[in-house]
């Protein structure tokens, strides 16, 4: 046998030395790590702890501001409505009032900029269709004034674009072009 194959010398082995309870003992020891007793020095007062701290002892709330120490609010013993009106004063402060710029409904846009000189596609449609409506409304107004000649050459003209524009009807305005 090979003294070098430490498989076959934990098998060997039997009793407290054997690998698998070395292993094992090594195990719990990082789960559970040995509390450490506190180091003391020498000739050295420990100091009691402090009590805990109430409503009497923190300081008027009008005089904190944005560096003042806070934690004492904290304590035990100080009621939650004074924890209360302590953390809002805290939050309230300018420092704790800064937008990050990502908050989406931070900015008004209700106030437009103007757009000036520039025409969208959609704003040209639109004039074209104004502009064909108030012809189409003319056409109408000075045929319905004038009598009608079935022999003129006027409404024989006037009678086709009625039937192109009947046609081809005005988009709504939930047509868009792309």
């Amino acid at each position: 046998m090979d003294k070098s194959d430490p498989l076959q010398s934990a098998q060997e082995t039997t009793g407290d030395e054997s690998f698998f309870r070395r292993w094992s003992a090594r195990k719990q020891q990082l789960v559970q790590p040995e509390i450490q007793a506190p180091k003391t020095v020498d000739n050295a007062q420990i100091e009691p702890p402090a009590p805990a701290l109430t409503d009497a002892d923190m300081p008027p709330l009008e005089s904190l501001n944005e560096q003042s120490d806070y934690s004492g609010f904290f304590s035990p013993k100080v009621s939650t409505e004074l924890k209360r009106l302590a953390l809002r004063k805290l939050f309230h402060s300018a420092s704790f009032n800064v937008t990050d710029g990502l908050d989406d409904y931070a900015e008004d846009f209700t106030q437009f900029a103007a757009l000036g000189d520039i025409i969208t596609q959609d704003m040209r449609h639109m004039m074209d269709v104004i502009k064909q409506r108030e012809a189409k409304q003319a056409a109408d107004e000075s045929t319905a004034s004038a009598p009608a000649d079935a022999d003129s050459p006027d409404s024989e003209e006037t009678a086709a674009t009625n039937e192109t524009e009947q046609q081809d009807p005005a988009p709504k305005p939930d047509d868009h072009p792309a």
